[in-house]
């Protein structure tokens, strides 16, 4: 593990439902499939990966990897607040780096940025802005207080808004190149990627 403490999480557990079918699933540009591409980047940067996810083939497909976990959702799924609020610690000192299947154009060099963007002011949460606007599903998000218990607290309200409980913690932006924050959720937005 890291000297800062810090872990990867790759939220992979949506339905896919404008996609039609598992995004992680997906053949990468670069060859393989979006998932271990993604969890494969995170490696080459000595992060051990979380990988949370209601899809039992997710498990199977990563398994041997070292430092690579998988965390199966059960029931009830609402949306990647919750699932954040069930990985990040109560505790401070571990923070997470929060990605999402479905960017596959981000690099190891993009997310190195974004980590030594964060490590500059380690207190805040480290959010991507891709120049129109901010990318929440990537960002470094440190646990214990105010983080987790002004998540817990927003999401006890019922309230699973990503961008209303980040205008309520203290974050910084980090602007990222905006192709590799491609976030692709549908046939058209697959079709525009191959082409």
């Amino acid at each position: 593990m890291r000297s800062d403490g810090l872990t990867a999480c790759v939220f992979s557990g949506g339905a896919s439902e404008r996609m039609g079918r598992d995004k992680a699933l997906l053949s990468h540009p670069s060859g393989g499939l979006w998932l271990p591409t993604l969890v494969d980047h995170l490696r080459a940067l000595q992060l051990p990966v979380l990988v949370v996810s209601r899809h039992q083939s997710h498990q199977a497909l990563l398994h041997g990897r070292p430092q690579v976990q998988v965390m199966l959702e059960s029931p009830p799924w609402q949306g990647p607040l919750r699932a954040l609020e069930r990985v990040l610690a109560v505790d401070s000192g571990y923070p997470l780096l929060v990605a999402p299947v479905d960017m596959p154009l981000l690099t190891p060099a993009v997310l190195q940025q974004l980590i030594d963007d964060w490590q500059t002011d380690p207190q805040r949460v480290a959010v991507a802005d891709d120049g129109e606007r901010l990318q929440p599903l990537l960002g470094i998000y440190p646990s214990g207080a105010p983080f987790q218990p002004l998540l817990r607290q927003q999401l006890q309200q019922d309230d699973r808004r990503w961008l209303r409980w980040l205008d309520r913690i203290p974050h910084q932006t980090v602007r990222l190149p905006a192709a590799a924050l491609r976030n692709v959720n549908a046939p058209a937005d697959l079709a525009a990627l191959e082409a």
